[in-house]
């Protein structure tokens, strides 16, 4: 009967362990709280990202409208040189947020010359020239992180008709 285990006389009473017992067990808890903590760092690292990269998406969303209509303004600002000095602080304004937007991740999409893809690009305009070609950007477009944001708007080449 060597082989029995003993049972506690009483069953509230705890299991009595060796000291080499304990410490095997002890250090297996300590090492699954270990690893515990490390999975609980890794998802808070990712969330923290993911919170990040959508402020970003937001901050990007909200100011292209601002750089669209800049950029909007120089189509039709006056030619005359007394607008020089303002049409060359409007358009160093138009650098310093489109370096911006960059740093943030947004690419302006490739218009002119580019085969039309109209994953980027919305034809807005029909014009006789080389067919499926983007012959004219009339509004740029915008990707973040490889993704279109906003489509530039083109006018796409179609054949002339005799």
């Amino acid at each position: 009967m060597a082989d029995e285990q003993q049972i506690p006389a009483h069953p509230d009473e705890p299991e009595i362990l060796s000291p080499e017992d304990e410490i095997v067990q002890l250090t297996a808890n300590w090492k699954r709280t270990a690893a515990d903590f490390e999975n609980y760092k890794k998802r808070k690292e990712a969330e923290t990202r993911e919170v990040l990269e959508f402020a970003k998406q937001v901050t990007v969303m909200k100011l292209m409208p601002t750089l669209q209509s800049l950029e909007q303004v120089l189509t039709y600002a006056p030619k005359d040189d007394k607008y020089k000095d303002w049409l060359t602080g409007l358009r160093a304004t138009i650098q310093q947020l489109e370096k911006t937007m960059e740093e943030l991740g947004v690419v302006k999409i490739k218009t002119v010359g580019e085969p039309f893809d109209p994953t980027h690009h919305e034809a807005v305009e029909e014009t006789p020239g080389d067919v499926g070609k983007v012959l004219k950007e009339l509004q740029p477009g915008f990707m973040l992180n490889g993704a279109v944001i906003i489509p530039a708007k083109v006018a796409v080449g179609k054949a002339k008709i005799n």
